[in-house]
């Protein structure tokens, strides 16, 4: 089993390595795109059951969060991370 998202999200430096070897995740490994967004997308979904938060919840976030950005893909991301953790929530 993996760590959870959020570990290799917090391990940015050597500030956590002694915390990031307990944990299992390598210093730096999200810091990098495309590594780093594929990570928060997936965080965002299963926040988002985890909050109860339905498909349709999580497309008017989006849309009403930040008005006027561009979200298209981002959403898409985290809603296919949605589909995948749904039954595991």
């Amino acid at each position: 089993m993996r760590p959870p998202v959020e570990s290799a999200l917090a391990a940015v430096d050597e500030r956590y390595a002694t915390w990031a070897a307990e944990v299992g995740v390598d210093i730096g490994a999200a810091n990098a795109e495309p590594a780093k967004s594929e990570l928060i997308a997936e965080l965002d979904a299963t926040v988002a059951l985890l909050y109860g938060l339905t498909q349709e919840h999580v497309e008017h976030v989006f849309a009403t969060f930040h008005r006027g950005w561009d979200y298209t893909a981002r959403l898409e991301r985290v809603l296919a991370y949605y589909e995948q953790w749904k039954d595991a929530a």
